[in-house]
């Protein structure tokens, strides 16, 4: 019974599961999306593709489901008429298969169709929360309008979902009637909801019991094996790993899941083949005979499903092959890994100095940050704070003084004459790339039109960034059309630990403090082709885990101390990657 199951699931993941994923993502880009990880899924899901989508993805799972469900339903009955052959049980259950996949998209409608009543009455009555996806805010400051919410969905939403579920429930019977008697799918429905007509409590029960018996089983295996490969890896050396024990390893954890996962298979399916016999046998005794003949039939596969398995299970191969390629890139060696001075040159020089931007071209720095704002008489500053005072002891406020002033009160401070920004462009072509951070403390919008007037003799790329969404929005409204926009690249600091904005979701890239990041918040940008680059990084040991993390930079005080840790990692061995790339990840 158990190589029974494996046959199935091996068939399944070889044909079914490609052709899956190819029409999952085509669905997906039909609407606009790359991943899994954008949070545009709400809005995704409910659209007409993302409807379908939804549809697919439960059918297939589905499908995946009845196909190892029914293949040991066969093999029970077959102990009813004295007969065990696993091949007649694989071609019975294939000739089935059809009748079986319409049988799970129907049920996976009803499915999508209890989750989407109760989305739809949501967004419909709540639509700022699930469009802002700032959840925390409303909690704690719309607590009248969320129970308002709860109250419409429960009246609206859940009487139609009861409904709906109520249907799901008069089917549960239909996959072993689809598995021993020939008939039309309509007439194996009809006869599933007859047999189940008194006995929705107990399959309710049932199947409530399973789910939770599965959740409790699935959490603590997961929690398990996490728990067990934290402590291998803790105590493991990248040396002392070689790819037998990768193998041997994974080999373990896939046996241990085929297990687990063909026990709760067969736990599910005796329960309900047994309970079919019993209601069947009190219910209509006649059917037993039919049932008899439908497994002592000899069962052929037509010679073009033979060749359509064959020519699905080459395409599959190749797909599979292609997401594993994917998947395991994420565990081996960055292609790319920038590492971006802080305030020109971090600790090499004054923060925002020609001295510092100096330094960072000598060492090689792809691209350096400065910070500017607009002085008093329209010229560009390159200054971080409000005010003078922490560098200079002068309380000058920037956007109220004349340049001039600004320039004297560093003089006086004792430190060179600092320029305005078109001088740092000229210092900056060719050698290295700027990223222009916009500052202001006021509520004027001038900087970016003076900006794009700096810019429009610059033929090289520039980065353009800002803590400031309404900078960023107006900046790239008046750059749309010109010719330097083909030139800049715009990035949004991002400093709150939760919610996006629209602005956040459409720049070029994100840069992003070690708080921010997480597992789903690195997933999200990077399939949306966004850049994640993250501030400020100073240790070793931050850039290292960074690193493995696939972030595509850093911003550094110390940008020596990161070409060093970079420099060493690229030397080593694929299998330390691997081991440190895993070790990261489960750190998130």
């Amino acid at each position: 019974m158990f190589g029974a199951y494996l046959l199935v699931q091996a068939c399944w993941l070889a044909v079914v599961a490609p052709v899956s994923i190819v029409v999952s993502e085509s669905l997906m880009s039909w609407y606009g999306l790359q991943g899994v990880a954008n949070q545009q899924l709400l809005a995704f899901f409910l659209s007409p593709s993302g409807y379908l989508f939804a549809i697919w993805l439960v059918a297939m799972a589905l499908f995946n489901f009845f196909l190892q469900q029914g293949v040991i339903t066969l093999l029970l009955a077959q102990h009813e008429v004295n007969r065990r052959s696993v091949s007649q049980a694989v071609r019975l259950l294939l000739n089935r298969s059809w009748l079986i996949a319409r049988l799970a998209f129907l049920q996976s409608a009803l499915l999508i169709s209890i989750s989407c009543t109760i989305l739809f009455i949501g967004r419909w009555l709540f639509g700022l929360m699930l469009a802002d996806w700032d959840i925390n805010y409303y909690l704690d400051q719309q607590r009248n309008q969320l129970w308002i919410f709860v109250t419409a969905v429960s009246v609206g939403g859940i009487p139609l979902a009861l409904w709906l579920g109520a249907k799901w429930l008069n089917w549960w019977f239909a996959l072993p009637y689809c598995m021993l008697q020939k008939k039309p799918l309509s007439n194996q429905l009809r006869d599933s909801t007859k047999l189940c007509r008194h006995q929705r409590r107990l399959i309710l029960a049932l199947n409530a019991g399973w789910f939770a018996l599965r959740a409790l089983v699935f959490v603590s295996v997961i929690s398990g094996f996490i728990w067990l490969l934290r402590f291998s890896l803790s105590w493991w050396q990248p040396e002392e790993v070689t790819s037998l024990w990768l193998f041997l390893f994974s080999f373990a954890v896939l046996a241990g899941g085929s297990v687990l996962s063909f026990l709760d298979t067969w736990l599910y399916a005796s329960i309900q083949f047994y309970m079919f016999k019993v209601l069947v046998k009190r219910n209509r005794s006649g059917l037993k005979l039919a049932h008899q003949r439908v497994l002592r039939e000899s069962h052929r596969l037509h010679l073009g499903l033979r060749l359509m398995f064959l020519a699905v299970l080459v395409l599959g191969a190749n797909e599979i092959s292609d997401e594993i390629n994917r998947f395991s890139q994420r565990f081996s060696a960055p292609n790319s890994f920038v590492v971006m001075g802080h305030r020109a040159g971090g600790w090499l020089a004054l923060e925002n100095s020609l001295e510092g931007l100096q330094k960072s071209i000598n060492l090689g720095l792809e691209v350096t940050e400065i910070d500017v704002q607009l002085t008093a008489d329209g010229q560009i500053a390159v200054v971080h704070d409000r005010d003078l005072r922490r560098l200079t002891a002068d309380s000058a406020v920037v956007h109220l003084s004349r340049f001039e002033q600004v320039q004297q009160a560093f003089v006086n401070a004792g430190f060179s004459t600092p320029q305005a920004l078109p001088v740092w462009l000229a210092k900056s072509a060719d050698k290295i790339t700027l990223n222009i951070e916009l500052k202001r403390y006021n509520d004027s919008l001038a900087l970016v039109p003076a900006l794009l007037d700096a810019l429009k003799d610059y033929p090289h790329p520039v980065i353009i960034s800002s803590l400031d969404g309404e900078l960023l929005e107006t900046l790239k409204l008046q750059m749309s059309d010109t010719p330097q926009a083909k030139n800049i690249s715009t990035a949004f600091i991002a400093a709150a630990s939760f919610g996006e904005t629209d602005v956040q979701q459409n720049v070029d890239m994100l840069i992003v403090n070690q708080q921010w990041v997480n597992a789903w918040r690195l997933l999200s940008a990077q399939q949306r082709g966004q850049q994640v680059h993250v501030w400020t990084v100073n240790s070793a040991a931050d850039v290292e885990r960074l690193y493995y993390l696939r972030v595509d930079g850093i911003v550094t005080d110390s940008p020596i101390i990161a070409l060093e840790t970079i420099d060493r990692l690229n030397q080593l061995s694929e299998m330390d990657h691997i081991v440190n790339s895993l070790r990261h990840w489960l750190s998130l």
